[in-house]
């Protein structure tokens, strides 16, 4: 199934990313920086508008010409092979990508890292996949990915438009929905690197509300690697909050 659309996948992917982001569909937000510095963190935000294609950025520059590793964020991929193949469980209802990182772990040493590698091969997922030859090479450096890749992501796994099983990614979509209520829902998925010092988080999902989705990716460097993966969090719901979200009246 991943060879017959391999070619097809790979020009639509390469025309997304290089018409994405341009001077025409960005908004450059400073008011993000002073939410990013009184965090103290430095780093980037990028919010899609899907029905207008308008980005709302934070440090655009940052946006897309940095790569990082992509850490627990790197999971989903394995999980949709784990789901097409039958090795994870579409009805259990327990999952979520957010706990369980030894769970995905064992995943991923069941499906085989040349597998995996493949499929991150068609898929032009992140950079330095010929020199993943690492057990952990989604966390220790050697394969890297932008924040306008994550964010191609995780809109193309929302509209079931990878060429995965679509209830394999509308199962992803249950997995990483973290807040349903009358005004909004939000999803996301994290990844945080404290080892060395790097104190590094990414952030990476939507929010929906009236039905409609904005997708967002944050990528970040800490001062201090105390509650990582919280802190982004909140800072995440603050600029959503500073942007208009999570109060039912967009």
């Amino acid at each position: 199934m991943y060879t017959m659309i391999q070619n097809f996948f790979k020009a639509a992917i390469f025309i997304v990313l290089v018409y994405a982001c341009n001077p025409n569909n960005v908004k450059n937000d400073t008011a993000i920086a002073q939410l990013m510095d009184s965090a103290g963190m430095q780093g980037n935000f990028a919010l899609l508008e899907n029905g207008t294609e308008q980005f709302t950025i934070h440090n655009l520059s940052n946006y897309k010409d940095s790569a990082a590793a992509p850490l627990n964020t790197f999971f989903i991929i394995p999980v949709l092979i784990g789901l097409d193949k039958g090795i994870i469980n579409h009805h259990d209802t327990t999952l979520n990508l957010n706990d369980s990182a030894e769970l995905y772990k064992a995943v991923i040493a069941k499906i085989g890292r040349q597998q995996i590698l493949k499929v991150l091969d068609s898929l032009h997922y992140g950079k330095g996949i010929a020199s993943a030859d690492s057990t952990h090479f989604w966390e220790d450096g050697s394969l890297v990915i932008t924040p306008d890749e994550q964010l191609g992501l995780i809109k193309r796994i929302y509209f079931k438009e990878l060429f995965f099983q679509k209830k394999s990614q509308e199962k992803i979509k249950k997995m990483i929905l973290m807040e349903d209520n009358s005004n909004y829902r939000l999803s996301y998925i994290t990844g945080i690197d404290t080892t060395a010092g790097k104190n590094t988080a990414w952030v990476l999902g939507y929010v929906e509300e009236n039905q409609h989705p904005y997708f967002f990716v944050l990528n970040t460097k800490s001062n201090t690697s105390t509650n990582l993966t919280d802190n982004n969090i909140n800072l995440l719901k603050k600029i959503l909050l500073q942007q208009g979200f999570l109060k039912g009246t967009r």
